[in-house]
């Protein structure tokens, strides 16, 4: 193994290429998995439970466009609400263990394969925190899409003669509504009017809670996935080297190869010399010895 290693140097030397024995950091390494394996593990679960929560709220939402009753939709909302708390106490937990893992990546080798199975680990978990952002992005545009198609149905109840922008003009300012409503009624509104027009009020301030809420949340994720990347482009730049030192072996290994081979064919003529040089010793030798045999006799 030694024999192969000088012989490459001395290829590699003559190269221009510099190749050095380093010594292994790979115990340390190795101690560090576990902690990484660990931490890892933990990412994951809290990832399933940012998954299950938002599924709760998806399912929660069509309970809420389905909902006959007032009392119905302040219950579910109120679910979600505590529902995104908890995200995002997942995700500020999440995003703690991953700048623990990117301490323990920095901490190790680059060159060391367990240093690079921790980045590729964190690559897989980047695309589940990356799928969960989309996901968790795409539920609460749906709650908010349906909380406020709720609200327009209230308005046409108070108010049919409304067009869609004052719909939505309304819905971005409920003030807007309680000023309609006292103008229309001169001041005095009756009892359920003032119930229906503080229920839209009510959505609205709650819409704007949860947008705070996941605002926080989508930030998190998204420094998360960042971390990630900026270890992908680690791990890309280590194999680029990787690809190059390869490239460098296998083209010392051919040269080696070359060499020897050129070394093979000059043995087999030295033999080749040799050989033709005994025979010819003989040729010269053989009438001599024979006439010493016989003068011997």
């Amino acid at each position: 193994m030694n024999d192969l290693y000088y012989q490459l140097k001395e290829t590699a030397q003559q190269n221009g290429i510099t190749i050095e024995l380093i010594p292994s950091n790979r115990q340390s390494i190795a101690e560090m998995m576990p902690d990484f394996q660990k931490k890892s593990s933990m990412i994951r679960m809290k990832l399933q439970l940012i998954r299950n929560n938002n599924e709760e709220i998806s399912r929660l939402t069509e309970v809420i466009q389905t909902a006959a009753s007032t009392q119905k939709e302040k219950e579910s909302m109120k679910k979600v609400e505590q529902l995104q708390i908890q995200i995002n106490k997942n995700t500020t937990e999440i995003k703690k263990l991953f700048e623990e893992i990117d301490k323990l990546v920095k901490e190790g080798d680059p060159d060391e394969p367990e240093t690079r199975a921790m980045i590729y680990n964190q690559k897989a978990i980047q695309q589940e925190v990356a799928s969960i952002l989309q996901s968790g992005q795409n539920t609460i545009f749906n709650y908010n899409k349906t909380i406020q198609k709720k609200m327009k149905r209230q308005l046409e109840i108070l108010e049919p003669n409304l067009s869609e922008k004052q719909k939505t003009d309304i819905i971005s300012d409920p003030q807007g509504l309680e000023k309609m409503v006292l103008k229309e009624t001169l001041g005095q509104p009756s009892l359920q009017l003032v119930y229906r027009v503080q229920d839209i009020q009510d959505k609205f301030q709650d819409i704007q809670k949860l947008e705070k809420s996941t605002q926080y949340c989508f930030q998190m994720l998204s420094e998360i996935a960042f971390l990630v990347n900026q270890q992908g482009e680690q791990i890309e730049s280590i194999e680029q080297n990787l690809n190059k030192a390869k490239n460098y072996i296998e083209k010392g290994e051919k040269i080696l190869a070359k060499e020897q081979e050129i070394h093979k064919k000059s043995r087999k003529k030295m033999c080749c010399i040799i050989l033709i040089g005994l025979i010819a010793i003989g040729v010269i030798t053989t009438p001599i010895i024979l006439k010493f045999v016989k003068s011997s006799g």
